[in-house]
């Protein structure tokens, strides 16, 4: 106990709240709520990587910056903060799921921090410390019943990989004509999500463009109820990426999520965040169910100066090379457990998953920089997919805003 209580002395700044707040929090785990705010802060502030955002207090963030605690001191605390809130009593039945989701992401900040000061994990057993998931398998013969079926719909010869590049060309979008169609997308995207979920009359979203980010498009909540949404001008965009970002990045996706759960800070590796990229990257498939994504397609083509006439077959080949999005994960597992080099980790995304070979070289990249992180896109996908259903519009919009949570 002695040594326990000597270890958080040497890192109060992360176990205290004093200097923030006049009054004292309600309760033993509202405290250790505002310590595991800091501590996701400290984390972001020696790996911004390891941040989604951050719209605590202030004087909270100040005082992570000017105590400057190193990874060690981190995770320390993180372990410390796991034992007191396992050894809290709750008041209520209600808080038990309150104080387990609070042990789930400060575990993942342990596991993130084990991961940047050099342990070594599998694949696998990095995926579930940090995110409560696992990516399973999948059997090769499905993807390439998917490859089969392209291969009928797209036109050309020669590599498939090359035919889906030289097809999807037709569907990029001039760059003059990006902010017209992201900005219609967007509102359309939200009009729908008003439709079935309760959002604060104040929300809003702001988009800007940019360049020199690792994905086409990033989502940063500001807090009240406030987002910027950045489009990255390096990628091509295709009509159907466009209505894909805008639905992923602002409503339902990531704006709409994080102004629901309306956190002080985010982590980027956490099961929160299993839950929070699964829903974003299903957003599209409840937002435009059935033929509406055809006709809203339809629309932007004609704001684009895009011809249409293949349209439909466009998205046909689209929804198939999204089946095959699951062999990125495959290949990831493969690639950072050491079993595949380089080299044929990138002809297997090409030949496989259909990648282009920029795409193939800069998503090893990723890799490389975000390591399990495509788990969340992939089995978060799956997740909700699954706890959606296929019922009703409105049941389905029920379903994803319980997945989101409180």
């Amino acid at each position: 106990m002695i040594a326990r209580v000597a270890l958080l002395l040497s890192i109060l700044f992360l176990l205290s709240c004093r200097g923030v707040r006049d009054v004292p929090r309600a309760s033993p785990l509202d405290r250790a709520s505002d310590k595991y705010i800091k501590l996701v802060a400290a984390l972001g502030e020696r790996d911004p990587d390891s941040l989604d955002y951050y719209a605590g207090p202030a004087e909270w963030l100040a005082q992570v910056r000017a105590e400057d605690a190193p990874l060690p001191a981190i995770r320390q605390a993180a372990s410390a903060l796991i034992e007191d809130v396992n050894h809290q009593t709750a008041d209520a039945d209600s808080e038990r799921p309150r104080r387990a989701f609070l042990v789930r992401q400060l575990a993942a900040i342990v596991a993130r921090v084990d991961v940047l000061t050099g342990s070594r994990l599998t694949f696998d057993e990095e995926s579930r410390r940090l995110f409560g998931a696992e990516a399973g398998t999948r059997h090769r013969e499905t993807f390439t019943d998917v490859r089969q079926k392209l291969d009928t719909l797209l036109p050309g010869a020669g590599r498939l990989s090359e035919r889906l590049e030289a097809f999807e060309r037709r569907f990029v979008v001039p760059p003059d004509r990006i902010s017209v169609l992201v900005e219609t997308a967007v509102a359309e995207c939200r009009r729908r999500t008003r439709e079935h979920l309760a959002l604060p009359a104040d929300e809003e979203v702001d988009v800007e463009y940019v360049s020199g980010m690792p994905w086409p498009a990033f989502t940063r909540y500001r807090g009240s109820h406030r987002s910027t949404t950045q489009i990255n001008r390096d990628f091509a965009l295709t009509i159907d990426r466009v209505l894909d970002i805008a639905c992923h990045e602002t409503y339902p996706g990531h704006h709409a999520i994080n102004v629901l759960l309306d956190q002080a800070a985010q982590p980027m590796y956490s099961p929160l965040t299993f839950h929070t990229e699964g829903a974003a990257s299903y957003a599209a498939d409840l937002a435009f169910p059935g033929d509406s994504r055809f006709a809203f397609e339809r629309e932007l083509c004609r704001l684009a100066g895009v011809p249409d006439a293949d349209l439909e077959r466009y998205l046909m080949v689209a929804r198939l090379v999204d089946r095959l999005r699951w062999l990125q994960v495959e290949v990831a597992r493969g690639y950072l457990d050491g079993d595949l080099e380089f080299v044929r980790a990138a002809r297997t995304l090409e030949d496989e998953a259909l990648l282009s070979e920029a795409s193939a070289d800069a998503m090893l990249k990723f890799f490389n920089r975000f390591r399990t992180y495509s788990v969340t896109y992939t089995a978060g996908f799956d997740a909700v997919e699954q706890a959606v259903g296929t019922s009703d519009e409105p049941s389905r919009w029920r379903a994803f805003r319980r997945w989101i949570g409180p």
